[in-house]
Protein backbone atom coordinates (compact mmCIF):
# COMPACT_ATOMS: atom_id res chain seq x y z
CA UNK A 1 0.00 0.00 0.00
CA UNK A 2 2.79 2.70 1.09
CA UNK A 3 4.53 2.16 -3.00
CA UNK A 4 1.38 2.74 -4.34
CA UNK A 5 0.80 6.03 -2.50
CA UNK A 6 4.83 6.33 -3.03
CA UNK A 7 3.81 6.47 -6.85
CA UNK A 8 0.53 8.30 -6.26
CA UNK A 9 2.72 11.28 -4.97
CA UNK A 10 5.42 10.86 -7.77
CA UNK A 11 3.32 10.96 -10.37
CA UNK A 12 0.84 13.81 -8.86
CA UNK A 13 4.20 16.21 -7.95
CA UNK A 14 4.02 17.77 -11.80
CA UNK A 15 0.34 18.82 -11.07
CA UNK A 16 1.17 20.38 -7.86
CA UNK A 17 4.32 22.03 -9.09
CA UNK A 18 2.09 23.67 -12.00
CA UNK A 19 -0.89 24.32 -9.62
CA UNK A 20 1.67 26.51 -7.21
CA UNK A 21 3.29 28.07 -10.54
CA UNK A 22 6.37 26.56 -10.87
CA UNK A 23 7.89 25.54 -14.25
CA UNK A 24 7.46 21.91 -15.21
CA UNK A 25 8.90 21.47 -18.61
CA UNK A 26 11.88 20.73 -16.41
CA UNK A 27 13.58 17.63 -15.94
CA UNK A 28 13.64 16.61 -12.49
CA UNK A 29 9.52 16.62 -12.39
CA UNK A 30 9.96 14.19 -15.46
CA UNK A 31 11.88 12.31 -13.43
CA UNK A 32 9.92 11.78 -10.43
CA UNK A 33 7.42 10.84 -12.66
CA UNK A 34 9.04 8.27 -14.59
CA UNK A 35 10.22 7.12 -11.03
CA UNK A 36 6.12 7.00 -10.43
CA UNK A 37 5.71 4.97 -13.10
CA UNK A 38 8.57 1.98 -11.95
CA UNK A 39 6.72 2.16 -8.60
CA UNK A 40 3.27 1.52 -9.90
CA UNK A 41 5.45 -1.41 -12.33
CA UNK A 42 7.14 -2.90 -8.84
CA UNK A 43 3.56 -2.87 -7.47
CA UNK A 44 1.46 -4.75 -10.74
CA UNK A 45 4.21 -7.05 -10.68
CA UNK A 46 3.38 -7.92 -6.94
CA UNK A 47 -0.29 -9.79 -8.54
CA UNK A 48 -0.30 -13.22 -8.64
CA UNK A 49 0.05 -14.56 -12.57
CA UNK A 50 -0.55 -17.44 -13.78
CA UNK A 51 0.98 -18.79 -16.57
CA UNK A 52 4.15 -19.88 -18.26
CA UNK A 53 7.06 -20.47 -15.78
CA UNK A 54 8.88 -18.09 -18.29
CA UNK A 55 6.46 -15.54 -17.43
CA UNK A 56 7.09 -15.49 -13.76
CA UNK A 57 10.94 -15.20 -14.44
CA UNK A 58 9.95 -12.38 -15.95
CA UNK A 59 7.91 -10.96 -13.43
CA UNK A 60 10.69 -11.94 -10.65
CA UNK A 61 13.09 -9.93 -12.65
CA UNK A 62 10.73 -6.91 -13.23
CA UNK A 63 9.92 -6.80 -9.66
CA UNK A 64 13.52 -6.34 -8.50
CA UNK A 65 14.55 -3.75 -11.07
CA UNK A 66 11.87 -1.62 -10.82
CA UNK A 67 12.31 -0.19 -7.46
CA UNK A 68 15.97 0.35 -8.15
CA UNK A 69 15.04 2.29 -11.60
CA UNK A 70 12.61 3.93 -9.32
CA UNK A 71 14.97 5.19 -6.82
CA UNK A 72 17.78 5.90 -9.36
CA UNK A 73 15.27 8.87 -10.76
CA UNK A 74 14.27 9.94 -7.47
CA UNK A 75 17.71 10.14 -6.68
CA UNK A 76 18.60 12.11 -10.27
CA UNK A 77 15.83 14.26 -9.83
CA UNK A 78 16.85 15.47 -6.08
CA UNK A 79 20.86 16.04 -7.40
CA UNK A 80 19.11 17.98 -10.54
CA UNK A 81 16.84 19.85 -8.18
CA UNK A 82 19.84 20.87 -5.72
CA UNK A 83 22.55 21.91 -8.59
CA UNK A 84 19.93 24.09 -10.10
CA UNK A 85 19.50 25.56 -6.79
CA UNK A 86 23.08 26.23 -6.47
CA UNK A 87 23.52 27.14 -9.67
CA UNK A 88 20.87 29.82 -9.05
CA UNK A 89 22.66 31.18 -5.41
CA UNK A 90 25.45 31.56 -7.31
CA UNK A 91 24.10 34.13 -10.06
CA UNK A 92 21.95 35.86 -7.22
CA UNK A 93 24.97 35.69 -5.05
CA UNK A 94 27.03 37.58 -8.74
CA UNK A 95 24.19 40.36 -8.74
CA UNK A 96 24.30 41.11 -4.87
CA UNK A 97 27.33 44.12 -4.28
CA UNK A 98 30.06 43.06 -1.88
Amino acid sequence: MQLILLAIACLSVQFVAKYSGHNVKKLPYDLVGLGGLFFLLTSASGLELGGLDMIHSLVGMVSMLSPIMGWFCLLGATMMGVLDIFKHLMHVEKLLPH
